[in-house]
């Protein structure tokens, strides 16, 4: 019995090595890319596809995913016009990659796509304040995706347009930047406008502001009249 068995064991090693000469190896991450890119060059749009698909299959996590996502969104917009297989794509990547930057500009595009592209209003609202539910600020001094965001949903519900929107808020700036400036002017005789100049002529003509001032002995004001010696003047007594 053992030696039936012996005999046996060449015939299997034999066996488990075309089983696993016949198993294709699995490609590396850069085998993927390389390929892909050669089918895009190809204009074999549905197969470069195809490729990427397989390799975010066997490498989800890998560090070329994102890019991975965003050439097949890219394909499907540009070369397929497929607008609804992006967002679905964009989709998948923001839930693969929830916490990245990547994945606030994948939400933007869902909505965009649905609002400029598919001109679907409903999906588009939706789409807009589902990514402002997430985003209410721009913490990246260089990304305004949630303010266009919050003004694109704005106009849509709104009725108005961008260029009306815009408008508006230039107008609201300009607004807030005037401050009222007090002028005291007033209608000269002649009608002419007149800043306080005929109050300070009429002032010299009766010498009320080209006559010195002096004070009485209980404390008042009066005016020194040309010629007359100034009170208290030890040397006119």
């Amino acid at each position: 019995m053992l030696s039936t068995k012996l005999k046996f064991l060449p015939f299997l090693a034999i066996v488990l090595l075309f089983a696993s000469c016949s198993q294709p190896s699995k490609k590396t991450e850069d085998q993927y890319i390389t390929d892909a890119k050669a089918k895009y060059d190809e204009k074999k749009y549905d197969e470069t596809i195809t490729i990427y698909r397989e390799f975010l299959k066997n490498y989800p996590k890998s560090n070329q995913a994102i890019f991975a996502y965003n050439q097949i969104a890219g394909i499907q917009i540009e070369n397929l016009k497929d607008h609804q297989g992006a967002i679905n794509t964009y989709k998948e990547m923001a839930a693969a990659f929830p916490d990245t930057k990547d994945a606030k500009q994948a939400m933007f595009m869902v909505a965009f796509i649905y609002d400029e592209t598919l001109k679907d209003k409903e999906n588009a609202k939706a789409s807009y304040k589902a990514f402002l539910a997430k985003y209410p600020t721009d913490t990246d001094p260089n990304d305004k995706m949630s303010e266009s965001a919050r003004t694109m949903l704005e106009v849509l519900e709104s009725g108005k347009t961008i260029e009306d929107m815009i408008q508006e808020k230039i107008n609201k700036m300009g607004d807030s930047a005037k401050t009222p400036v007090a002028l005291d002017i007033k209608d000269g005789p002649s009608g002419s406008t007149d800043t306080g100049e005929t109050q300070k002529k009429e002032e010299s003509k009766s010498g009320s502001s080209d006559q010195p001032v002096k004070k009485t002995p209980d404390g008042n004001k009066s005016v020194q009249k040309p010629g007359e010696t100034p009170m208290g003047d030890p040397a006119k007594k």
